[in-house]
């Protein structure tokens, strides 16, 4: 068997999102009369993700930790770049006017059948570049149990696209990256994954494309997290 232990990401992998940044930035942007389909909103998500990943890296590099407020700034920025690409600052200003929406967080189906049947075979952990309250709510879900290691970034003051955060669980699980793989569902999970030697499966759809950024490429793609069971 080639691999001992199956490590999981948690948002948009294990757990979804309601409504999500494709939902949440696209109807954003539509409310300034911007026409945004469906693959766009995408798109801006996965940028979207891509720059909280940047900016959580900027942070652990030294820069002052950006509030919530600051961070909502930033991302409504991204969101507009990938639109227009002038007047930025001029649509910002109508953006910030628009709510943010609550998102409600619900476990993604086919998911507790998943990692029952993995838990049979492999040993499971977490990586997830979350808050720390995130422990609690995977208790609440009922599915911590079938965890051996979870290593959430608020608690261990590192997050992806750091490799340290991968080199945790390796260590709380005693065991080389090659025997390994990754589950994630952004281009940040490739590069972190791939960067410290496991393999990674990449959630997304057959049409996206990793940034040029990364000299990388995902070992599987899968549609969702049941695809696991067919390439296990």
């Amino acid at each position: 068997m080639k691999y001992e232990a199956i490590i999981f990401d948690v948002s948009d992998t294990l757990v979804k999102y309601s409504p999500n940044y494709a939902q949440i930035y696209g109807d954003r942007l539509r409310g300034l009369g911007f026409e945004v389909c469906e693959e766009k909103a995408k798109e801006i998500s996965r940028m979207i993700n891509w720059s909280i990943g940047e900016q959580t890296q900027r942070e652990q590099c030294g820069e002052p930790h950006m509030f919530n407020e600051e961070l909502n700034i930033l991302l409504d920025k991204v969101a507009l770049s990938c639109v227009i690409d002038q007047d930025i600052d001029k649509y910002l200003l109508e953006l910030k006017k628009l709510p943010i929406p609550k998102q409600k967080i619900t476990l993604i189906p086919g998911v507790v059948d998943v990692l029952g049947t993995l838990k049979n075979k492999y040993r499971l952990g977490i990586v997830s570049n979350h808050y720390c309250w995130l422990m609690d709510y995977l208790d609440d879900l009922g599915i911590s149990k079938y965890f051996e290691a979870i290593i959430i970034s608020d608690i261990v003051g590192v997050a992806k696209p750091n490799i340290s955060i991968m080199q945790i669980i390796l260590n709380q699980l005693d065991l080389k990256a090659e025997k390994c793989l990754y589950v994630g569902d952004q281009p940040i999970d490739v590069l972190c994954s791939k960067q410290i030697g496991m393999d990674c499966a990449w959630i997304t759809t057959d049409e996206c494309k990793l940034p040029k950024i990364i000299p990388y490429k995902e070992d599987f793609r899968i549609n969702n997290i049941s695809d696991l069971l067919q390439i296990l």
